[in-house]
């Protein structure tokens, strides 16, 4: 669906007009309000995406995508390896005028750029050359929409099977807001009946995938070995 579609199958429910300007405006307002709720109740793997940018020479601060709430991990695509994500002052500690050059191996969160409000991120040591794919994973959050947007699809940022919770989101915060306690209610359980659907399948979408711990040397370790030792037993 798109926004203003969710936005007028609000107001139908609410019994407002769908063509009034100040209904949408308030309705819209909500919706932002519930996106954000329905977006707080879990780790939802819709939520975690993936992006990249490119280098240039000489410059070692970089912003990620206008999504990005935490980023998770980095990895340069063109040169083969992971680049391992480090504070600031582990970079200041080994390179205090940051002037070391060549091919980076590590990132540094920076934090929010003060012009675009994005997460900037420094690469150490800074890149020597202009023609690296740097790829980063990225759990993302969603923005505030307006009228410019009531024509965008929500499926990039919520799927379908969780859209209706907008729905009954905003009509039960209009139905609030007129004073139908009732009708409030209901529509809210209708929504926290779509948002449990959501997070079964959320606790489902990794499929057979195994949480066991993985071995050194499995080429997927993650801190775990068993190596028998020579010897007899006793």
């Amino acid at each position: 669906m798109t926004n203003l579609q969710i936005i007028q199958l609000a107001l139908q429910r609410v019994g407002l007009n769908t063509t009034s300007s100040t209904f949408k405006d308030t309705a819209r307002d909500y919706l932002n309000l519930v996106a954000k709720d329905v977006s707080s109740r879990a780790k939802w793997f819709w939520m975690f995406k993936s992006s990249n940018f490119t280098v240039t020479a000489s410059t070692q601060t970089y912003s990620l995508a206008a999504d990005v709430a935490e980023p998770l991990s980095f990895r340069n695509n063109s040169q083969d390896h992971v680049m391992l994500i480090i504070d600031s002052q582990t970079l200041d500690a080994d390179d205090p005028n940051h002037s070391q050059t060549g091919d980076s191996r590590y990132v540094v969160i920076e934090g929010i750029n003060a012009s675009t409000g994005y997460v900037d991120v420094a690469l150490y040591p800074t890149p020597s050359n202009s023609s690296d794919v740097i790829k980063y994973r990225y759990y993302a959050f969603i923005p505030d929409f307006d009228s410019d947007d009531d024509s965008d699809s929500m499926d990039p940022y919520m799927p379908p099977l969780v859209q209706p919770a907008l729905v009954f989101g905003i009509a039960a915060l209009y139905k609030e807001e007129k004073g139908d306690d009732q009708g409030a209610m209901v529509d809210r359980q209708e929504m926290e009946r779509v948002i449990q659907r959501a997070l079964a399948q959320n606790r489902n979408i990794q499929g057979n995938r195994s949480y066991r711990r993985r071995r050194v040397d499995d080429g997927m370790g993650y801190g775990f070995a068993f190596q028998v030792e020579e010897g007899t037993l006793s």
